[in-house]
């Protein structure tokens, strides 16, 4: 601590000196340390993923590995050390069609539904037993105590009524949810959020992303004021603070889960590393039920951060191309999801109920910097246990990480960066001829190092038999060499489900008709439908429900609220509707041009376009419209015919028949 009545910090900003000497209860001392231990344990058990997860990267980028490339670089002679870039494209091949699939169909993603039979709750079934009661001594004078068969016929009767009213009730809720939730996504520029997941996920096999926390908006906003001084009116710049759910994507490289669990259900704690800078850092102290004082202590004690780079920080540094390894002056600070038990929780202050068990674990968060505690706090989210969702490209049974694309394809990358570099090695060697020179049999001042077309060598004595100058051309193996370059290119199109078609590339054999073309592209996005499952259970859905939740206890939309459930349909749908289209036009080219009157072809080419994303409305005429045109033409002929008529009646003459009004030849 400073004697200094004001600390003053780098900004330059100068912050009242704080009392606090960094001294917490024992029994936040202990959660503290109880937790940074948890933490490193959790650390050193994502070594080996996060190794994985390195070579992914590298692979992407087109880097080889140390070990690799030191060997390539101990190589005598001039060695190639290119890198075929086939798992970048691969990647992007996965990434585009999944983004297609997912944003650029005009669909939401998902959907909210109303439950088949509404919950009737206690108060309301009492409500109806009374009103049964009423009405039926109001009709029969009888006691309703003594007849209780009548009550039961009659209570029968007003629950299909009630029930009937509530599902209408919950429709519209349901529609209101909807909207209120896709507002919240454009809100919270969720589909770029998503993007950003997405692309870890092709790449590292595993992407994440946090949902249904609160978060305080400030939006600046313009009024008119009455100026008490001069009576007029001016405008006043305001401060308007609005409670709204947050979504955000997260690095799978700050989180830290229970090395024990398989999927978030089954996770005990979960870790979020996070690399503050000063400035963020003072705006926790701001913050609900941080630790102010704790929070300014550490910026006081820490002036150049806490920081400190993990091996995937530098290493991704590296590979970034940044190799300036300075302080960084930012905050290392954990933010803790998982189990607490209740004793630790009293100890800390947070209320829980009269008849809570403190034996028991709860849902809370924490948050601790430098062995610190900076926040404690239940759940405040009822119905899901933690804000974070951590959704697989590929699902590996057991394991709670994903594979991704490079993993897929190593072996077929590598093989072919083998094949590729002998491949031009090979092409470099046997480009030109190999020259032996025997300099003793040489004329005096030739230069045998002076090659060029039509060049003589002048040689003195020696035997004519021995050549003075001898070449030699190196084998070239091109073709057996691309031969094996191909193999494990088709290899890798097998272990990726991703055609070398699916992102532009010619291939022998190929239908490149239409129709072809389509059947393909569907045939591909059907192997990508596992993914694309993935998301819905991992993503889509938890993170639509934490919103949900989070609507219905902190929204102010009492018309969204009711018995309602979340479906992930979006993404599903979209690979059966690629399916859907083919068919559709498989059946279209069976029937052709049907002459019967039995196909509805109006509807079939209106499903067709919708299939393919195309607004129906926009290119094929409605019935009532086909009818109207019909009808105006038929209209037009009659009045055609009408004229026609009365001018042949006007000459004297028959009507017009055929060719009536051309002009006889003589």
């Amino acid at each position: 601590m400073h004697d200094a009545e004001f600390d003053e910090f780098d900004d330059g900003e100068v912050v009242e000196k704080e009392e606090s000497d960094g001294t917490q209860a024992q029994s936040m001392q202990s959660l503290g340390s109880r937790l940074a231990s948890t933490f490193q344990e959790y650390k050193d058990a994502r070594k080996e993923t996060e190794n994985e997860w390195l070579k992914d990267l590298r692979q992407y980028q087109g880097i080889y590995e140390p070990d690799v490339l030191a060997r390539l670089n101990a190589a005598s002679g001039s060695r190639s050390k290119v890198f075929v870039g086939l798992t970048r494209t691969k990647v992007m091949a996965a990434y585009s069609r999944i983004i297609d699939l997912l944003f650029q169909h005009g669909d939401i993603f998902f959907s909210v539904n109303s439950t088949p039979v509404p919950q009737i709750d206690p108060l309301k079934a009492m409500q109806m037993r009374q009103m049964a009661m009423d009405q039926i001594m109001q009709a029969s004078g009888q006691d309703p105590m003594i007849n209780q068969d009548l009550v039961a016929a009659r209570m029968e009767e007003l629950e299909v009524e009630f029930l009937e009213v509530e599902k209408e009730i919950s429709k519209k809720a349901a529609e209101s949810m909807t909207i209120d939730i896709e507002d919240q996504l454009v809100e919270t520029n969720a589909e770029m959020k998503l993007k950003e997941s997405m692309l870890e996920a092709c790449i590292f096999g595993s992407g994440a992303v946090k949902s249904g926390t609160v978060r305080i908006d400030k939006k600046q906003s313009y009024s008119k004021m009455l100026d008490p001084e001069t009576g007029e009116q001016a405008y006043s710049l305001s401060i308007v603070e609005t409670v709204a759910p947050e979504v955000e994507s997260v690095s799978i490289f700050d989180l830290y889960p229970d090395p024990y669990c398989t999927t978030l259900d089954d996770c005990d704690g979960l870790f979020r590393r996070h690399v503050l800078t000063r400035r963020q850092m003072r705006d926790l102290s701001d913050l609900p039920q941080f630790d102010g004082e704790m929070v300014k202590y550490l910026l006081k004690v820490h002036r150049s951060g806490n920081h400190t780079e993990e091996d995937h920080e530098t290493t991704r540094r590296r590979i970034a191309g940044i190799n300036e390894n300075s302080e960084s002056n930012r905050f290392v600070v954990m933010e803790y999801w998982g189990t607490v038990d209740g004793y630790e929780l009293e100890e800390h202050g947070i209320e829980l109920d009269e008849d809570a068990d403190l034996s028991d674990d709860y849902s809370a968060c924490v948050w601790i910097c430098d062995g610190k505690v900076l926040k404690v706090m239940l759940n405040p989210i009822a119905g899901y246990k933690m804000p974070y969702h951590i959704f697989p490209y590929e699902r590996a049974p057991h394991q709670f990480w994903g594979t991704g694309v490079p993993r897929m394809m190593r072996d077929s990358q590598g093989t072919m960066n083998t094949a590729t570099r002998i491949w031009l090695d090979n092409m470099a060697l046997s480009s030109g001829p190999m020259v032996e020179v025997n300099t003793d049999l040489l004329a005096a001042g030739e230069d045998p190092t002076d090659i060029h077309p039509w060049r003589v060598f002048l040689r003195e004595g020696g035997d004519g038999s021995m050549p003075a100058v001898r070449w030699y051309q190196p084998i070239a193996n091109a073709n057996g060499l691309n031969q094996i370059v191909e193999i494990f290119r088709r290899f890798a199109d097998e272990t990726t489900s991703l055609p070398s078609y699916t992102h532009g590339e010619q291939t022998q054999g190929l239908n490149k008709t239409a129709t072809g073309m389509s059947m393909l592209m569907g045939a591909a996005n059907i192997a990508l439908k596992s993914t694309i499952k993935n998301i819905d259970d991992f993503l889509i859905e938890p993170m639509i429900e934490s919103l949900f939740h989070f609507n219905m206890e902190f929204g102010t939309n009492e018309k969204s609220k009711g018995d309602l459930r979340i479906v992930a349909r979006g993404s599903t749908s979209l690979v059966q509707k690629e399916i859907q289209s083919q068919r559709l036009l498989q059946f279209l080219s069976i029937v052709g041009e049907d002459q019967s009157g039995v196909i509805k072809r109006t509807q079939l080419l209106r499903d067709i376009a919708s299939s393919m994303d195309i607004e129906p409305d926009e290119i094929i005429k409605t019935e009532e419209q086909v009818a109207l045109e019909q009808q105006q033409l038929q209209q037009q002929q009659q009045q055609l015919l009408q004229a026609q008529m009365q001018q042949g009646a006007g000459a004297g003459g028959p009507p017009p028949q055929g060719n009536a009004g051309m002009a006889a030849p003589f």
